[in-house]
């Protein structure tokens, strides 16, 4: 049974979004939703719900107890489409900064992002994710 995977959408013939799957390594049982992205001439027309609902099934199938997904996406529609597929936001971090990236003084007293972070408990939604199908 493999720990990851990646799921690409296409649409008449042409890639309009990916999402990877990935076990977090040291937290059993959980598996983060990762690098969700949707062209964006192709939002608001289900893709990410296709390719979020892709992810929950794989949890779903392999048992996973939660899944968890963070974010600086500042888009409100991204933080919806999280939110309408049972996430719940259980934190954000403020001035997040890339791991590995430095940043010069002045940008990182103006430059603050927000990383928020978000979970499903998979044990409570485990029967909506095969209902939604």
């Amino acid at each position: 049974m493999t720990n990851s995977c990646l799921w690409v959408a296409v649409l008449e013939g042409s890639v309009v979004g990916v999402v990877a799957a990935c076990a977090l390594r040291g937290e059993a049982g959980t598996v983060e939703l990762h690098r969700m992205s949707v062209d964006r001439r192709c939002r608001q027309r289900g893709v990410g719900v296709a390719l979020g609902r892709k992810v929950l099934q794989f949890a779903a199938d392999r048992g996973y107890l939660s899944v968890v997904l963070g974010t600086t996406a500042y888009s409100p529609a991204a933080h919806q489409l999280y939110q309408t597929l049972g996430f719940r936001c259980v934190g954000v971090t403020k001035g997040y900064a890339t791991p590995g990236v430095s940043r010069s003084v002045p940008e990182q007293l103006f430059y603050r992002v927000s990383h928020h972070h978000y979970l499903m408990d998979m044990t409570v939604h485990k029967t909506n994710t095969h209902s939604q199908h």
